[in-house]
């Protein structure tokens, strides 16, 4: 009896990890939107199919994606692609500038209080508003697009790494004083890594900001670009081309703010 009871006990010992070993290979943070996504574009392509869908007005997924397949076969979304990016890429560099100021703001206090409002205002403005205002400013050409996303992204950044410093556990920054640590010591080994996830947090808010200025401002005046491909082509009524790059500006920001999803898991774990 206590062979079997053993080796029943053994062998109910080795399952249970073998089942959670095979139930945690892939993610419930996988599955679900996978899952959610197909179930959407399956319900989404029947009412399509069965003329449910004025494709003159608005398309399915299968005409979506043969655009998306034709236009990037003759490379010319690579072409608008590459002038977003750089756009994109230079304007979000400068509003990195926000992670300094922003651990300043959290810090000082005071100059909290001399610049809140002020940094607060600028945030709620409808800054897509004043594009057109950019563009007598800053020209047709890249930088009045490099201006619009620095000012859309910069203020996410800033307000999210204020808030990250202010939740710096005030022991840690007595116990770091008390072993003698300079101002510079202080931010880089207690209130830069406290703050860290919530600069990722804002970075990731950024991203999407960026996009919508890039998008619109190239909308606006613009010879090249994803924003001008989307006017384009809704002026020559081809939804299923103007879909098709909307689609892709989908997915390249999912990559991204998925992408700040694993760095944040490595730089604050805790939070998981």
């Amino acid at each position: 009896m206590m062979s079997e009871l053993s080796k029943t006990v053994t062998t109910g010992s080795t399952s249970i990890p073998a089942k959670k070993k095979r139930k945690s290979m892939i993610s419930p943070a996988v599955t679900y939107p996978v899952i959610t996504v197909v179930i959407i574009l399956g319900i989404w392509e029947i009412f399509g199919q069965i003329g449910m869908i004025d494709t003159f007005i608005f398309n399915w997924p299968s005409n979506i994606i043969a655009s998306i397949w034709q236009f990037m076969a003759n490379g010319a979304v690579f072409e608008h692609l590459l002038t977003s990016f750089i756009e994109l890429a230079i304007g979000f560099a400068l509003a990195l500038i926000g992670i300094p100021i922003g651990l300043a703001l959290g810090y000082w206090r005071k100059l909290d209080y001399a610049f809140d409002p002020i940094i607060i205002a600028l945030y709620t403005t409808p800054v897509i508003a004043l594009t057109p205002l950019f563009i007598l400013w800053f020209g047709l050409g890249l930088l009045s697009k490099i201006m619009m996303v620095f000012t859309m992204s910069i203020f996410p950044i800033l307000i999210n790494t204020t808030a990250g410093v202010k939740t710096t556990d005030t022991s840690l920054i007595k116990a770091a004083r008390s072993y003698g640590a300079t101002e510079l010591q202080l931010f880089k080994e207690v209130i830069f890594p406290s703050s860290m996830s919530y600069i990722v947090t804002g970075i990731r808010l950024a991203i999407g900001r960026a996009m919508i200025a890039v998008v619109v401002a190239e909308m606006l005046a613009s010879t090249q670009g994803i924003g001008y491909a989307i006017r384009h082509a809704s002026e020559l009524f081809k939804t299923g081309e103007y879909l098709g790059y909307v689609a892709v500006l989908m997915v390249i920001s999912v990559v991204l703010n998925q992408l700040l999803k694993v760095l944040e898991r490595k730089i604050a774990p805790w939070r998981f």
